[in-house]
């Protein structure tokens, strides 16, 4: 038995001790390794649109973008997502200098290169789901769609309401002003007093003053462009990233954001279309990214289906996607008509006394005291008649009709009120009226119809299964893009950066799935299409 330092296992390689390499670069990269896959994946693709950008007669020849664009989606996909941790890595990872082919890339060249070519971009992404397509992974036939929220760059308590803002701006101001005096009777004095540490610390101390006070003058000319475009003024805004907005956040709490959202193929998992907005209404983006899919992948018509969470089901949603000819799952709020009594074959006869109790209700507050009423779902239109019929068999006719304006635009809402005097004897008066009202009033909005169909859809067991897949097919690229990319917070700032930053990362999921799909058996195994790839933007 060995015992002491003899004992230890020696290292099989000392660091002094002369070694070779293999020979070429290409042997210490395996060949099932995923950077190989990526590498051929990306070869494939139109890189035209990116070489456009780039004058080919001046200066040292640059790096083909397909090369940089690789290095930045690769580095999503392993969690190496700045640019200085992208330039260690092309350095130490054998992996990352296989992809670049031994070149060394400094962190400004990769940052300035993520910025830019933001139709480029859009071109790769587009690209990458046509790849998917001629290898029959991507049907388009069911979407999903949502959103999420991810931190903006942009410190937590650094938010400043509109009066703080301007009482922020006035004092900078007379700071800036009065370290100007300063500055200005420092320079008119001899060298040896300019020369003091103290005069050589007021350039950077005036710089620091003038920074701040362009981010406070960029946050109120934010506000007065909100305030300009109608949109909701924010109670405070961030000052760092004035674009983003305070929202909450998924695991509580309130903080400045941004709202990234998706649209995903059901049966392949890949991100069809993405988009990110400042605020959380994301109901308005659901049409414009669906007419995205149609036309970026060039499809006749729109896909059949859409899987969308409750908040999308608004009347505007319902009527474009009507005239679309798609079939919304979603939930919404409205009583269940399988088991709703009040809706009855002969609307003419009251609903039966034993099944009072099971008439829809709603909470409603009268004088601070909290009371239940008979819900609008206890009412049941009739379209041949134009009224309503409540469960006590008493038609409430036409009233009045208005139009209101939305956000989403203007609606028509058409209201239906019942009779006092046979309101005054009915049974179900005292879970019907407030307290001291004497009618019933039921308003029906123009989408009305389409939510009554949505809700009839909804309670059969099919729509159900359908839309049980929403959470786990569009909740997944969120929780991969989080949990296994590391990525909680955009480095970029404002709007449009964000936008392009999570271009690259949708992008990169896409990759992924792509080879990770390419591994199974079945259509689309083997990588390789069938024609060249048209442009994208093209």
């Amino acid at each position: 038995m060995r015992i002491g330092e003899s004992y230890w296992s020696d290292a099989p390689e000392r660091r002094d001790q002369i070694v070779l390499f293999p020979t070429r670069l290409d042997e210490v990269v395996g060949g099932s390794h995923c950077v190989r896959l990526l590498d051929e994946i990306l070869s494939q693709l139109d890189w035209s649109n990116w070489e456009k950008s780039y004058d080919l007669h001046l200066g040292q020849p640059p790096i083909h973008p397909r090369v940089m664009a690789s290095i930045l989606l690769y580095g999503l996909m392993k969690g190496v997502r700045s640019s200085r941790a992208l330039e260690e890595s092309l350095s130490f990872r054998l992996d990352f200098r296989w992809l670049a082919e031994g070149r060394s890339i400094d962190h400004t060249t990769l940052s300035k290169f993520r910025q830019a070519h933001t139709v480029a971009l859009r071109d790769l992404f587009i690209q990458v789901g046509l790849v998917a397509r001629q290898m029959q992974l991507l049907p388009l036939e069911q979407l999903a769609f949502d959103g999420t929220r991810l931190r903006a760059n942009n410190r937590r308590s650094a938010t400043y309401s509109s009066s703080e803002l301007k009482q922020c701006r006035d004092e900078l101001k007379k700071r800036y002003d009065a370290l100007q005096e300063r500055m200005s009777a420092e320079d008119a004095r001899d060298d040896a007093l300019a020369a003091t540490a103290d005069v050589q610390n007021l350039p950077e101390e005036l710089a620091d003053v003038s920074g701040r006070l362009k981010r406070v003058e960029a946050a109120l000319q934010e506000l007065q462009r909100v305030e300009a475009a109608g949109e909701t003024v924010p109670s405070r805004i961030p000052l760092t990233d004035c674009q983003s907005r305070v929202t909450p956040n998924k695991n509580g709490g309130f903080a400045p954001n941004y709202t990234p959202e998706s649209m995903v193929d059901t049966q392949s998992g890949f991100i069809v279309a993405c988009d990110v907005i400042a605020m959380t209404n994301e109901e308005q983006s659901l049409i414009p990214l669906l007419d995205l899919v149609q036309q970026d992948f060039g499809l006749s018509s729109p896909p059949a289906e859409m899987l969308a969470d409750g908040m999308l089901c608004n009347g505007a949603n319902l009527q474009l996607l009507e005239d679309r000819g798609v079939t919304l799952y979603s939930p919404i709020k409205m009583a269940d008509p399988t088991t709703n009594p009040a809706r009855r074959p002969d609307l003419s006869q009251p609903v039966p006394q034993k099944s009072w109790d099971q008439l829809p209700v709603a909470s409603i507050t009268v004088d601070g005291k909290k009371l239940t009423q008979l819900d609008k779902d206890a009412f049941v239109y009739d379209a041949s008649q134009d009224c309503y019929w409540c469960p006590a068999a008493q038609a409430l006719p036409l009233a009045t009709t208005s139009t209101e304006k939305l956000k989403t635009g203007n609606q028509v809402r058409r209201r239906y009120k019942s009779d006092a005097t046979k309101c005054a004897t009915c049974p179900l008066r005292e879970r019907c009226l407030k307290p001291g009202v004497t009618i019933r009033e039921i308003s029906r909005f123009e989408h009305d119809h389409l939510r009554e169909a949505l809700a009839q859809r909804m309670s059969t067991p099919e729509a159900k299964q359908k839309y049980a897949r929403r959470r786990e097919v569009a909740e997944h690229p969120f929780a991969i893009i989080k949990q296994h990319y590391g990525i909680r917070q955009f480095f970029s700032r404002g709007l449009e950066r964000v936008r392009q930053e999570w271009r690259w990362i949708t992008t990169a999921f896409n990759l992924h799935k792509l080879i990770n799909l390419r591994s199974r058996p079945g259509p689309g195994h083997a990588l390789g299409v069938t024609s060249p790839l048209p442009n994208a933007s093209g």
